[in-house]
């Protein structure tokens, strides 16, 4: 740093140089075509990349993407928009048989994967952040909004899907979760659930054998319970500590049993409920009390299509609720979004997502009220995000708005991680809003956006699933709808 200071003491112009020089090397290393004006072909071989990609990272043992052999205990994450592209794939009629069958089993595998271990929290509803072992056995105890938003879509869809009552019983259970736990002041959403408590990880949600032992001889049943969530035997966290761990889903354990899952649901339930009520005693972890925009969105979607698939509409007027916080507190008269809400003030200019995926809850909104308030609204908001942050010359949507303080140059954020893409999620959106606004341009943005995203299919097939699902509906527009 002091030679750096020194030079452009020194030598401005020679230091000014060099920065105009990185700068347009970042500015073409950002750049989505390599500098080609010619328009990208769409086409079907783009949508099979991805799905092979996916495919080669499938752990076809205990489901979930990115296990390798030679690291096999890489933490495991949900990442919901590779499920959100199987859930398109196994309908849509235009794939193979063997194809839609393989998209299937993928996405069960995975669905059952998380909630046959601790990540989905057995007690108390909802799913930690990830997994620190190939098996979903043990999480890292934090819950994300992020996460229960999209996993609450997911699950529902897989509810209408395959008519799983498991499914349908993981979805009421996390937004039974999201109500208690992460509701704000005025309905809007906290951010996250912290892992520690007490100084160390994990402790507001395991037991220690003594517990074990004392439910054990205080509560009918609990043995037999016990078995079931492995709380039995080795402790299965840190050596000494146990958290419920089925290691199976509970429809295969009454299977194996002779009896409905819902039967042995209902008997587990006052098990479960005594467990909670005792671990409610303990001190809580941190909430963090962040109201974000784009987190709100994501959630805000699961709770209506919750609400839509599940036949809860106290479900879809929760999400009324936060959306109606959003669009006051967060909004203005013209649609322009702010990112953060916290100490009773909005602040931040909103990115890419914040637009993105608030949109889409509005449009989760709209298909399950049917009230063209929503589709109004998610049309205002999109037009203000194509004003701020479209691309006029490549195509697709920067991450930063036009007026954003820049750092060197704009960049696209392309890819889908536990977190989607501000990117696919607009293109979804604007899917669903050129099908309901015929005389707009949603449908050209649409097109330019995904050809703006074509090289990625190419580079990184596994970091698009999410689009690719739209891609496979823009090209395939007479089968099942997107979403």
């Amino acid at each position: 740093m002091t030679q750096i200071d020194q030079a452009w003491k020194t030598q401005p112009d020679i230091v000014t140089k060099q920065a105009e020089h990185v700068t347009k090397a970042i500015r073409a290393s950002q750049s989505d075509d390599g500098g080609s004006d010619e328009p990208v072909e769409l086409n079907q071989a783009m949508v099979q990349r991805v799905a092979s990609a996916l495919s080669d990272q499938f752990d076809p043992q205990y489901g979930g993407f990115g296990y390798s052999a030679a690291n096999p205990d890489r933490p495991k994450f949900p990442e919901p928009a590779n499920l959100i592209f199987l859930l398109d794939r196994m309908s849509r009629e235009s794939v193979s048989q063997a194809d839609r069958d393989e998209a299937q089993s993928m996405l069960v595998k995975s669905l059952d994967g998380m909630i046959s271990g601790a990540m989905v929290d057995h007690l108390g509803g909802g799913f930690h952040r990830y997994s620190v072992d190939r098996r979903w056995q043990i999480p890292h105890f934090e819950k994300m909004l992020y996460d229960n938003g999209q996993l609450a879509s997911v699950y529902a869809r897989a509810y209408e899907k395959t008519n799983n009552e498991e499914y349908r019983r993981v979805t009421e259970r996390l937004c039974e979760f999201v109500l208690r736990e992460l509701k704000a002041p005025g309905n809007a959403f906290y951010s996250a659930l912290d892992a520690d408590s007490e100084g160390e990880e994990g402790k507001f949600y395991r037991w220690t054998d003594e517990e074990v032992t004392e439910l054990t001889e205080s509560i009918d049943g609990f043995a037999d319970a016990a078995k079931i969530y492995r709380l039995v035997g080795k402790p299965n966290f840190e050596g000494e500590y146990f958290a419920p761990d089925p290691r199976g889903t509970l429809s295969d354990i009454a299977k194996e049993r002779g009896e409905s899952y819902t039967a042995l649901d209902e008997r587990l339930a006052s098990i479960r409920q005594r467990m909670f009520d005792i671990r409610s005693q303990r001190e809580r972890p941190i909430t963090d009390t962040k109201i974000l925009t784009a987190w709100n969105g994501l959630m805000i979607a699961g709770f209506a299509d919750a609400g839509r698939i599940l036949k809860k509409p106290e479900f879809t007027q929760d999400a009324v609720r936060a959306a109606e916080f959003v669009i006051s507190e967060l909004a203005d008269e013209s649609g322009r979004l702010k990112r953060s809400f916290a100490g009773g003030k909005a602040t931040l200019n909103a990115y890419l997502d914040d637009y993105a995926f608030f949109t889409s809850g509005l449009i989760a909104l709209h298909r399950a009220t049917g009230d063209e308030r929503w589709l109004l609204l998610a049309r205002k908001i999109t037009d203000k995000q194509i004003e701020l942050f479209w691309d006029d010359r490549q195509g697709g949507f920067f991450f930063t708005s036009s007026d954003h303080p820049e750092l060197i140059v704009r960049v696209k954020d392309p890819i889908d991680g536990a977190i989607p893409s501000g990117a696919s999620v607009s293109a979804e959106n604007l899917m669903y809003l050129a099908d309901h606004s015929p005389k707009s341009d949603y449908q050209e943005k649409l097109k330019a956006t995904l050809q703006a995203m074509a090289p990625m299919f190419r580079r990184a097939p596994a970091g698009v699933p999410r689009i690719a699902a739209v891609l496979a509906a823009y090209l395939d527009p007479t089968t099942t709808p997107h979403p």
